[in-house]
């Protein structure tokens, strides 16, 4: 199975794409191809969106090339803190479940699934640049839900869970996530 191959199943929401690609010993590669690409694509869109926002506090001209190279490898960094934080999260809460005691596959296939929220970085983007409008956040709305059905389905293949109970683990870390992003901001 090549890489486009396995990014089309995933994002068809098809769970046994997983194995497939661990079968064949390429899981670490897609991992980490699927997370760069949403760290440089959520910097790209960011940078674009807030062009302005970011020459407001330099004298007058384009953003100089080396603070956009610097912006787009800081977002790849991010990018990878959030794999690592949502693994350990959505780890925790299938196996205080019942679910595979394993980290590494939660943590690869969540890295697997983040191809699923490349068409949020748009709209995350622009949000983050002050973007507002009820056809944004229908867009935001709709872009969540299909990333977290992918992500579902991801952890869902690493954890061995039921629907029902990878359900409850994801709800249980959503809610954890948000109160804590709800307190640090």
């Amino acid at each position: 199975m090549n890489y486009a191959s396995a990014v089309q199943a995933v994002l068809k929401l098809d769970e046994t794409v997983y194995p497939a690609i661990m079968a064949e010993k390429r899981t670490g590669r897609y991992c980490v191809i699927n997370v760069l690409v949403f760290g440089i694509l959520h910097a790209l869109f960011s940078l674009h969106f807030s062009e302005a926002v970011l020459a407001a506090g330099q004298s007058s001209g384009p953003v100089p090339i080396i603070t956009q190279i610097l912006f787009i490898i800081i977002g790849a960094a991010v990018a990878f803190l959030m794999h690592a934080g949502g693994a350990l999260f959505l780890w925790v809460f299938s196996r205080g479940i019942g679910g595979n005691t394993a980290f590494l596959p939660v943590y690869f296939n969540l890295g697997i699934s983040f191809a699923g929220l490349w068409p949020l970085a748009p709209v995350l983007a622009a949000l983050q640049a002050g973007g507002k409008g009820p056809a944004l956040y229908g867009v935001l709305l709709l872009a969540s839900a299909y990333a977290l059905a992918v992500i579902f389905f991801g952890i869902k293949s690493a954890s061995g869970l039921s629907t029902a109970r990878m359900g409850a683990a994801m709800a249980t870390a959503i809610v954890f996530v948000t109160s804590f992003m709800y307190l640090w901001i």
